[in-house]
Parts: structure tokens; C-alpha cells; sequence
């Protein structure tokens, strides 16, 4: 557009220089005229050089003149601006919903009291030196917690802790321990003394990892030599209380002089008897049935049976056939034999270092002379699991006015508050269980709620330990 511009002015600066040339003419002609005839004269000689003269000035004032008329045109772009244009749309009323809905007011059920039967105790009642622990939070505390019956230590409030005793887990407020000291749990079959030591430990260690709040006790039976418990009664899981089961079990079945079972435990300790431990259908107890009733009078919650075998559950039922006076001779001789036998393995033993050899009864003329003769032994019934579970319920009915009829755990069933839970831990050969006392075992924990498990020799034994 510019160069357009200078063009056109370029042009009309042309047009004018060639109007001015003419004009130029014909003005010279008339300055000739008035000027006379001199002028003429020097015009004439100089004619061409002063026109020349002349038209170089005009062009000189022209190109001035053509030159003022350029002009310098700057143009300047504007951004440019969109602009939206309002679009009108229709709208549409929105109804509102009207859904039915029916709201029907919960029925809120009024809590109902339990009633609680407060025993009291026997004023002349004697009673061991046993502390307490205060608890906050609990109403009535621990109550009398030694003694025959369990008094308040059924109603602690809380919620069921738990235990954990070679694998086996148990839950419960108030737990009771059966431990067998008899001669067979500690053959070399089942990993010997030794192995008998680490139950000993583990069951003190389980206990020291208790709650305070379960209250517990130990019982230990033998062969012939009665069932005792550690405590009159249950008491807290504290740990005075369970430095005192470490110092009973200690001396138990250390093999050292006085022999095995329960006169090698320790100082203390209450003897189990009570013409009240048998009822129907049981003629009698012995080994671990003897305190197993005891736990049942005390209507525990959860009970451990650490054995080696069903033991000496039985009654006869017709006496033993007579041998020939003769036959008994000779079987005395080889027993007296075998014992001295096993007496110098013994000397061996502890002369290099080693654990003594327990072998009781007649298994020690088996062991040494095996395929001899035995005396014949009586016709016998043993109880069945059925029947143990029979005199379980009985002794708890008879026993449950004098103590509390619930475990403090808010409103169930009867049925399940006298709910008792037996565990059984049999202690067997490298070979395995005895087919009889296993099945035994297994049906009794399957009617009581509880588990079953067999550990064959001290390999079993230290896998099963829980770890420190």
C-alpha cells in the first residue's frame, strides 16, 4: 500500500514538471518581449544553458513539493474478540419423588436382672494365708477363694482369657491342671526323666503367662499313693501363686532317694479325698479320675490332662484266678533277677552322667525276660468315656448350690454356663498310643468340648514347647 502511495504522487509530480516546462516557455517568450532587445541578445547567446538552469530549479522546487506528499501508513491488526451469544434452552420443572416408606419402630427390650446367689462361708472354716490381689472394677472383688467351695471367684466379669498348654488352647475363667507323676510317664519309650522336667517347666511357664484375673490350681496324682492339690481351693494367677506351684513341682520325680509319685513333691499341698468325689455310676476313683472329680465339685471351666495313658480307671468284677504256689515261686525269682538287673543299668547310668531308668510292676521282668509267664489278673470293667462324662454332670449338679451358677460372661444359656471343657495331652511311645486309651481319649474331649493330642517321645515333646 505504501509503494501504491508513492507512485501515484510520483506520477503527479510528472504531470506537474511537464505543465511547468510548458508555462516556462511561454513565460520566456514574454520576458523577451518587455525586456528589449539586449536581453534578447544575452538570452540568444545563452538560450540554452539558462532554460537548463531554470528547469533544474523547477525541478528542484517540484521533487521538494512531491516529496512533502508521502505519507507512512501504519496499520495496527486488533486482536480479535468472540463474542458467544446467549443461548436460550428450555428448562423443566422437576417433580419431586414420593416414595412410600413405612418406618416401624424397633422394640427396645428391657434388660433383665440376673439374680445371684451369694454363699457364705463357713466361719469355722479354716483357712490358709492366701493374699488377694485388688481388683478395680469388679463388685465383691475375688471373694473366698480357698476352701471347698469356689465362693466369689466365679463372677469376675471378664471376658474368657485364653490358654495354651502344648498345643493345645483352652478358654476359661477358672482352669484346673491334672498332672500323672505315676512310674510309666517317665519310661526311656516317652523321653524319661528329662522329658518329664521340661513338662514340669513348660506347665510353670504356662501359668506365668496367665492373667491375674483366672484363678487356677494343679493336682497331681500317682499309683497307689493318693492325689494332692498345690492350693486348698482356686486362687489367682499371680505370680507369689505360681512360684509356689515351681517349689511344689520341683522335688516331683527328681529320681533321687525316695522313689516316685507324689511323696517327692514339694512342702504344702492339700491331700484330694472326700467319700463325696464318687458318684454314680463310678464305684470308686483312682489316678486322675480322683481329682478330675475334685475339679468338677469346684465346677471349673476348663481342664488340662497331662497323662501317660486312661490308667487305673476300672473295678473288678470277678477276683483273680489262683496260680500253683510253684508258678509264683519261680515268677518271684526271675522279678528279684530283673530288678537287679535294672539296678546295675542304673549304676551305669549315673556313672556316665545319664538319667536313671525307671521301670516299675512287672515290666521289668518283661524287660529283661521277656516272654515270661505273668500271674493271671482279675476280671475288670473299665470305665467307658460315656460313664466318666455321666459322673462329671452328676458331681457338678451336686455341687451347684455351693457355688455360683455363672462364669460373670452377661446372660447364656444353662445349658452353656455349665459348660466344661476337658483337653487331654498323652504323653505316648516313639511306636505310638495304645489303640484302647487313645479312642478312649478322643471320645471323652469330643463330649467335653475339648481336644486330644498325643506326643510320642522328647522329639514331640520340645517341638510342642511354647517359645520363651
Amino acid at each position: 500500500m505504501e509503494v501504491g502511495l508513492l507512485y501515484l504522487n510520483w506520477k503527479k509530480a510528472g504531470l506537474i514538471m511537464s505543465y511547468n516546462l510548458t508555462a516556462s516557455c511561454q513565460l520566456r517568450e514574454i520576458f523577451n518581449h518587455s525586456r528589449g532587445k539586449m536581453k534578447k541578445r544575452f538570452f540568444a547567446k545563452h538560450a540554452k544553458s539558462s532554460a537548463a538552469l531554470v528547469s533544474l530549479g523547477i525541478h528542484a522546487v517540484l521533487l521538494l513539493i512531491a516529496l512533502s506528499f508521502v505519507a507512512v501508513t501504519v496499520i495496527q491488526k486488533e486482536e480479535k474478540k468472540f463474542e458467544a451469544k446467549p443461548v436460550s434452552r428450555s428448562k423443566m420443572n422437576l417433580r419431586k419423588l414420593q416414595v412410600p416408606v413405612n418406618i416401624k419402630k424397633k422394640k427396645v427390650q428391657k434388660p433383665k436382672l440376673r439374680k445371684r446367689i451369694v454363699v457364705q462361708p463357713k466361719m469355722n472354716q479354716t483357712m490358709p494365708d492366701i493374699k488377694m490381689p485388688e481388683i478395680t472394677g469388679v463388685k465383691g472383688g475375688l471373694g473366698n477363694a480357698a476352701g471347698d467351695g469356689l465362693g466369689g471367684a466365679g463372677a469376675l466379669g471378664f471376658s474368657m482369657p485364653e490358654i495354651e498348654l502344648f498345643g493345645i488352647k483352652g478358654r476359661g475363667e477358672k482352669i484346673f491342671i491334672i498332672l500323672d507323676s505315676t512310674p510309666w510317664i517317665m519310661y526311656d519309650e516317652l523321653g524319661g526323666i528329662p522329658a518329664y522336667t521340661l513338662i514340669k517347666q513348660e506347665l510353670v511357664k504356662i501359668l506365668g503367662g496367665l492373667n491375674s484375673t483366672v484363678v487356677f490350681n494343679v493336682a497331681v496324682y500317682g499309683h497307689q499313693t493318693g492325689s494332692y492339690t498345690v492350693f486348698p481351693g482356686l486362687v489367682p494367677a499371680t505370680a507369689s501363686n505360681v512360684a509356689k506351684v515351681e517349689q511344689w513341682l520341683h522335688p516331683l520325680n527328681a529320681v533321687k532317694a525316695g522313689g516316685y509319685g507324689t511323696k517327692t513333691l514339694g512342702p504344702g499341698g492339700i491331700k484330694i479325698e472326700g467319700a463325696d468325689l464318687v458318684v454314680k455310676p463310678l464305684k470308686g476313683v483312682n489316678h486322675w479320675s480322683e481329682p478330675a472329680m475334685y475339679a468338677m465339685k469346684q465346677r471349673v471351666d476348663t481342664v488340662f490332662l497331662l497323662a501317660h495313658g486312661w490308667g487305673h480307671l476300672l473295678y473288678d468284677k470277678a477276683p483273680r484266678k489262683e496260680w500253683s504256689e510253684a508258678k509264683m515261686t519261680r515268677f518271684r525269682e526271675i522279678e528279684k533277677k530283673a530288678r537287679a538287673k535294672l539296678a546295675e543299668e542304673n549304676r551305669q547310668r549315673k556313672a556316665n552322667g545319664q538319667p536313671e531308668r525307671v521301670l516299675v510292676g512287672w515290666s521289668v521282668v518283661k524287660e529283661y525276660f521277656p516272654g515270661t509267664e505273668t500271674p493271671p489278673l482279675p476280671e475288670r470293667h473299665w470305665y467307658t468315656p460315656k460313664e466318666m462324662v455321666e459322673a462329671f454332670v452328676n458331681q457338678r449338679k451336686a455341687n451347684a448350690d455351693q457355688t455360683l451358677k455363672t462364669s460373670g460372661l452377661g446372660n447364656r444359656s444353662k445349658k452353656k454356663q455349665d459348660k466344661i471343657s476337658l483337653n487331654v495331652v498323652q504323653f505316648v511311645p516313639n511306636e505310638g498310643a495304645d489303640a484302647k486309651d487313645e479312642a478312649r481319649f478322643k471320645q471323652l474331649t469330643s463330649l467335653l468340648y475339648g481336644e486330644y493330642r498325643a506326643l510320642p517321645g522328647m522329639e514331640a515333646i520340645q517341638s510342642a514347647i511354647s517359645p520363651d
